[in-house]
């Protein structure tokens, strides 16, 4: 990608990857373990639960899981000036009351939306010049009530305004 809106054509392709992903499977798991009566209305959580943008929940009553994400492009390469690093931080938001899952997932609601965000994009090929890497999963408590995975990719990707 060129052109300096590689932000917004990765947060799109996010976004799809997510809610529209080729294993329509992985796709349907995440929208039922966020909300259960948007399986078939996909798109009905984007800017409901599914942010383009850091989103922290407006009150600590909202009992529903959300999905933030970031992408940012914090230097360009310093073995290679001709590529600039990306990285994604894709962060699922749960919170405390909506946690628990039902005990044939053996995870809680975070850890599970989780483990099938990193399916998604782990290794994932279709951004930057190379698959996907995993750089972090760090876990964390937001306003008391809701308890936050925050999954971080990086990748190359050409840079647009080299000489």
């Amino acid at each position: 990608m060129a052109g300096g809106n590689e932000i917004i054509q990765y947060k799109n392709r996010i976004i799809k990857d997510i809610l529209h992903n080729s294993d329509s499977t992985l796709s349907t798991d995440i929208v039922t373990a966020i909300d259960p009566e948007a399986v078939g209305e996909e798109d009905s959580l984007l800017y409901e639960n599914v942010f383009p943008y850091l989103r922290i929940p407006d009150t600590v009553d909202e009992v529903k899981a959300f999905i933030t994400m970031s992408v940012d492009m914090p230097r360009v390469s310093t073995k290679n000036y001709f590529f600039k690093d990306m990285v994604i931080t894709i962060n699922v938001l749960v919170h405390q009351d909506y946690m628990k899952m039902p005990p044939r997932y053996s995870a809680t609601r975070c850890d599970y939306i989780a483990s099938l965000i990193n399916k998604v994009f782990n290794k994932n090929p279709n951004y930057g010049n190379r698959p996907l890497e995993y750089v972090s999963d760090v876990e964390s408590i937001v306003l008391n009530k809701f308890f936050m995975r925050s999954l971080r990719f990086r990748c190359d990707e050409m840079n647009s305004t080299r000489c």
